[in-house]
């Protein structure tokens, strides 16, 4: 089905997690999988970002998880789609581009677009500084494939601290056990390079 602009707004103003929060029930999985509190001080390496998660199912009852997103120029996620929750987007500071369905919007802080599951979706930063984007899971339950993929960093621009190919390579795995799909690519792909050969 494609989704026309007039569905999306009323669809994201029918999903906005405020109005959702108490309606939304946990997902199966978040049942099965104890979710920490969120600490929103510290900061993740991510493919193709940097997250902290301001609050997760712990936090909200299991309503929603809320997660900053920082990312530098061109950098950003590829097209994908959620078999279990609906996803908004907000942008905090920066530019970026995100793309639900036939439909791509593109502004600065308080851009907003609502991504209804089964939809794919992506978001690029598409200016020429840092940025950092808000993306609320409503119901919560999927944040716990970045606490699965992410790895601590000291700041919200750190670099990762070795070779990421290998978690990249789980990806698709790990995606899949919370229902992620790829459907498509990064807007600017970036192709890595062979992985190193094992030492000895």
């Amino acid at each position: 089905m494609r989704y026309s602009r007039r569905n999306l707004v009323k669809q994201s103003l029918l999903g906005a997690p405020v109005f959702l929060a108490g309606l939304s029930a946990p997902s199966s999985a978040l049942a099965e999988t104890a979710i920490q509190k969120a600490d929103q001080r510290q900061w993740y390496w991510f493919p193709g970002h940097t997250f902290c998660m301001k609050s997760t199912g712990a936090d909200t009852g299991h309503t929603t998880a809320w997660l900053m997103a920082e990312a530098a120029p061109k950098d950003g996620v590829p097209f994908h789609k959620h078999t279990n929750e609906d996803e908004s987007f907000y942008v905090v500071d920066g530019t970026f581009e995100i793309s639900v369905g036939d439909e791509t919007v593109s502004g600065g802080p308080g851009t907003y677009a609502f991504g209804p599951r089964g939809v794919p979706h992506r978001w690029t930063n598409v200016g020429t500084e840092r940025g950092r984007i808000l993306n609320v899971y409503t119901p919560s339950g999927f944040e716990a494939m970045f606490y699965e993929l992410g790895v601590p960093v000291a700041t919200s621009s750190s670099p990762f601290p070795g070779d990421p190919r290998a978690i990249i390579a789980r990806m698709t795995e790990v995606a899949a056990k919370y229902g992620n799909v790829r459907t498509g690519d990064f807007k600017y792909p970036k192709r890595p390079g062979p992985a190193p050969k094992p030492m000895g």
